[in-house]
């Protein structure tokens, strides 16, 4: 049980190997596997000077002199010893033939010890430069600490002495440290002390053993905290994860206990008393910081027993104390050993005692109890506590621990089922915060099969059931089926039935219009009036003000939002459950405030949202908030690290279940990856979003709107890339009937490159009717992005009927929306379709060069961004006007022997991209790509596109 790198120890290690040289004395001190063999080990690396090694075995009636004995059985034995050293003869047969003969008989047991004591130092002098290491000598023999007390006044000159002990167990009777008093003064001496490792030290033996998997500082401290940086649990904490498959995290918050490891500790408790023990089970099951009366309790220890035994436990490192009396099992590695070990009858015996002591307090800890109450076997005492430990918890705003204590109670196989539907009704309120919803909606839908509920039971549970599937389950078809069925059975109670009609007057993506989506908003409010319940009326004005913002409704702005309070008073329960709400307006109309191009708007409802809700226990709102904030990076052009960014957080656990969230995430990554000259990968990708109906597994979830468009106007430039126009269209023409049978057309600015698509296939009509009904669609509604796209759209419409300078003038029109919005990236792409258009009118003095400037200037913010794919479908573009405008790889300066498209074409190449996706970026055949790599190489003098290299790493750009 070694660790192949010795890690913070350089120190120490310096002051071992000094050891090599003769005459020290070297003591080394440290807890049970601190690492203390480990560092010994350094000498026979060292040196080529003799070490020899003895081991103090641990037993109650040790054999005589046994570390030493070990220690001379592989020793040199030299020729010439004093008949003296016949007195070894009995103790080390195994040399008999090169010592002495045997001494005649002693007189007295003193005399005997005398004569071995003087031989065995005559033979180590004699040995000549020599290491002798004993170990363990916490549990040395009398007769080998009589020895070294004989022996260190004369230590051979040639000789040193190296001592490694535990402190913690050292007898009083020995103390080691008082040897180097004794010592000749011509012996040096060193103590050396080896505390726990620290993260920093960990994480450089974790990159060691789980390489080539990449290990975080995060992981590190995880590991730390479940070692308390122990280097023998480390270590094989360590190789035991190395075996785990790569998917997994390196280091998990509370990893398996491997089986040599576990036994190990099991051994090492065997070495203390019985009362100490029973401290440490009773620790293990209190399992948090207690106070040393119940801990003397649970173990069933008279106090001076317990104090007794307290005081063993924290000197051998087992017990921490907290705080003057309170203590805690030293870490929860040691607790998961001790708790692992305990026989079933034993732990639940152990379980009644800390319910019993715990229960006492005047204010007792509900979800402790309840976790006692369960181990225990007392299942209704676990469901009470487990219910009343939930119910603090939400008052205080503590949701995701609630969801917690409710999931546990709930997996009671023997629950009745009114307990039941109680505690699952509280437990879909808790979880319409949380960021994994799909454990509570299989719960909730097995709860509504509960015979004889109420009709306002069931709509209650119905209800909880359709938000959790219409937010964190990205389900709103099945949603609003849950949710209109709510209504119906909610008929007595308007203040629940209220808050089902609101839900259903958000707009999603059901076929609903958006006067369906008011008449629910109408009842809603009626509903909520008739409750009489002001928390009920706050629910509804957060959903009236969502549902304007998804319209574009400008009124959205001017309703009034619950109040939060200030923020640094004591939170009332009301007053939490008024931040909730505002926190959720704030996340639903900075939402909707990125949609329609509100910007500065929507980092103000963010930077609420997320002041105003706790990451630990709204992850909902947090990590949608943080979703957001990437994609307004990415309208806005701030595109350094957001692909890492977007990599990282999807590749995330706690996101798995958060459909909606991911979408997002994987938009924008495949947005980033399209720019950037990655076509394939930004399909992959968009696949996810807008998956083929036909192989999708079921269900799928229903993303948004928004989102959706987002996705199928990124296909759609990419199928009107390879100039299939007709399945551009066909990329956005389900949601362009979604929107115009829904009404919201704020809803469509992402969907005009497919819009486009229509002039070039040859379906002009259709274009112009879809135009018609765009502009009245936003006739009453403020939304600038979908306003900038619609006069795109309006100017591709000009420029193929031959209007051109109505289409400049409207492409311009675009081109000042979107920087006013700051998005650099469609600016970018309207003015280079301007160029184009100052292109296609060779007539007018002027225009070839007004084209080629548009387009150079398009150029230069597309090589800012980094949109490798724009930059270089303009770059073909001017070379048709006869400009040759140099690659913007990023790279340095270009091999001169190429031209500056081979340059190009040989980079990408040389980064292992294949012809054909060298050609989707760069706007070429295949064929012609091939021919240039065929010319690279020639000129190179390369044989192979495998030998080309990037000719100068990447500039700091």
């Amino acid at each position: 049980m070694c660790s192949p790198q010795l890690v913070g120890r350089a120190r120490e290690r310096r002051q071992m190997r000094t050891a090599a040289d003769p005459g020290h004395l070297v003591l080394v001190a440290g807890a049970a596997g601190s690492g203390k063999s480990r560092l010994v080990h350094e000498l026979h690396e060292a040196t080529d000077t003799t070490v020899l090694t003895g081991h103090c075995p641990p037993r109650a009636e040790p054999f005589p002199l046994a570390p030493v004995i070990e220690a001379l059985r592989d020793a040199p034995i030299p020729g010439g010893l004093s008949p003296l050293c016949g007195a070894l003869r009995p103790l080390i047969p195994e040399h008999g033939d090169r010592l002495p003969g045997p001494l005649p008989p002693a007189t007295a047991l003193a005399d005997d010890r005398h004569r071995t004591y003087r031989a065995l130092t005559e033979l180590l002098d004699a040995l000549g430069p020599t290491v002798l290491v004993l170990e363990d000598v916490q549990w040395i023999d009398p007769s080998t600490r009589d020895l070294l007390h004989y022996l260190t006044p004369r230590l051979p000159a040639a000789l040193s002495l190296v001592l490694t002990y535990r402190p913690e167990e050292l007898p009083r009777s020995f103390p080691v440290a008082a040897l180097a008093a004794h010592a000749p003064s011509s012996t040096t001496h060193h103590e050396i002390t080896l505390d726990p490792l620290t993260p920093d030290d960990l994480l450089a033996l974790a990159q060691d053993l789980l390489d080539p998997a990449p290990v975080t500082p995060e992981d590190a401290h995880r590991l730390h905290a479940w070692t308390g940086g122990q280097p023998l649990a480390a270590v094989e904490t360590l190789r035991h994860l190395a075996a785990r498959p790569p998917t997994e995290p390196a280091v998990p918050a509370a990893p398996p206990v491997p089986t040599p490891l576990r036994d190990w500790w099991l051994h090492h408790l065997r070495t203390v008393d019985r009362d100490t023990r029973r401290l440490l089970r009773a620790a293990a099951v209190l399992d948090t910081p207690s106070h040393e009366d119940h801990l003397a309790h649970v173990a069933d220890l008279t106090p001076s027993r317990a104090e007794k035994a307290l005081a063993r436990a924290c000197r051998r490192g087992l017990l921490h104390t907290t705080d003057p009396a309170t203590l805690t099992i030293a870490t929860p590695l040691l607790r998961q050993v001790c708790y692992t070990a305990l026989a079933r009858d034993k732990r639940r015996r152990l379980h009644r005692a800390a319910l019993t002591v715990l229960a006492e307090a005047a204010d007792p800890d509900h979800a402790r109890l309840a976790r006692h109450s369960r181990e225990a076997g007392l299942l209704d005492a676990w469901t009470d506590h487990a219910e009343r430990a939930a119910d603090l918890a939400l008052d205080h705003g503590e949701d995701t621990t609630a969801v917690t204590l409710l999931r546990d109670a709930l997996t009671r196989q023997s629950l009745p089922a009114r307990r039941r539907c109680e505690l699952a009704l509280k437990l879909g309120r808790a979880a319409l915060t949380g960021i994994s919803a799909e454990h509570t909606v299989d719960l909730l839908r097995d709860v509504l099969t509960t015979p004889g509920l109420s009709p306002a039971e069931r709509g209650e549970l119905r209800m909880e059931l359709g938000l959790l599937l219409l937010n964190q389950a990205a389900q709103g078809r099945t949603a609003r089926g849950e949710l209109v069925r709510a209504t119906a059975e909610l008929s007595t109670r308007p203040d629940l039935a209220a808050r089902a009609m609101c839900a259903l007057a958000v707009p999603r993506d059901t076929s609903d219009s958006v006067d369906t989506h008011r008449r629910w908003m109408e009842q809603a409010v009626a509903a909520a009036d008739r409750s009489r319940d002001p928390a009920v009326g706050q629910i509804v004005a957060v959903n009236h003000a969502t549902l304007l913002a998804q319209i574009g409704d400008p009124g959205a702005w001017r309703i009034a939002l619950p109040d939060p309070g200030p923020a640094h008073a004591h939170p009332t329960p009301d007053t939490l459950a008024r931040r909730r709400e505002f926190a959720r307006a704030s996340l639903n109309l900075a939402d909707a405030a990125v949609m329609l191009g509100h910007y500065d708007r929507a980092d103000d409802h963010l930077d609420h949202a997320t002041h105003w809700s706790v990451a630990a226990d709204a992850p909902y709102v947090q990590e949608s908030a943080h979703t957001l904030r990437l994609v307004l990076d990415w309208v806005r052009g701030k595109w350094p690290g957001l692909a890492e960014e977007t990599e990282r957080n999807l590749r995330s656990p706690r996101l798995a279940h958060l459909h909606g969230v991911t979408a997002e995430l994987t938009v924008v990554r495949a947005g980033l990856a399209l720019a950037q000259g990655d076509p394939a990968t930004a399909q992959t990708l968009l696949a996810r979003v807008q998956p083929d109906p036909e192989t999708a597994p079921r269900p799928t979830p229903d993303h948004t709107v928004p989102v959706r468009a987002l996705a199928a106007g990124l296909l759609a430039r990419l199928a009107t890339a390879q100039g299939d126009h007709a399945a551009a269209w066909e990329q956005v023409e389900g949601l362009v009937s979604l929107v115009a049978s829904k009404g919201i057309w704020v809803w469509a600015a992402d969907l005009v490159p497919g819009m486009e698509a229509l002039l070039a296939s040859g379906r002009r009509a259709v274009a112009q009717d879809l135009r018609a009904r765009f502009r009245a669609g936003l006739r009453d509604a403020h939304a600038p992005a979908a306003e900038a796209a619609l006069t795109r759209f309006e100017a591709a419409i000009a420029r193929h009927r031959g209007h051109l300078d109505r289409a400049l003038h409207l492409y311009a029109e675009a081109e000042t929306s979107y920087r006013a919005m700051s998005r650099p990236y469609d600016a970018a792409q309207a003015r280079e379709a301007a160029a184009s258009t100052h292109l296609a009118r060779p007539d007018r003095q002027g225009a070839a060069s007004a084209g080629v400037a548009g387009l150079r200037a398009a150029l230069s913010e597309y090589a800012e961004l980094g949109a490798a794919w724009d930059s270089a479908r303009v770059r073909r573009a001017l070379r048709a006007q006869g400009v040759v405008a140099a690659p913007g790889t990023g790279r340095g300066r270009r091999d001169q022997r190429l031209s500056p498209r081979e340059s190009e074409i040989a980079t990408l190449a040389a980064q292992g991209r294949t012809n054909r996706e060298i050609a989707a970026l760069l706007h070429l055949s295949p064929r012609t790509v091939e021919t240039h790599v065929a010319n690279a190489l020639a000129k190179l003098g390369l044989r192979s596109r495998r030998d080309l290299s990037d000719p100068a790493p990447p500039s700091a750009t």
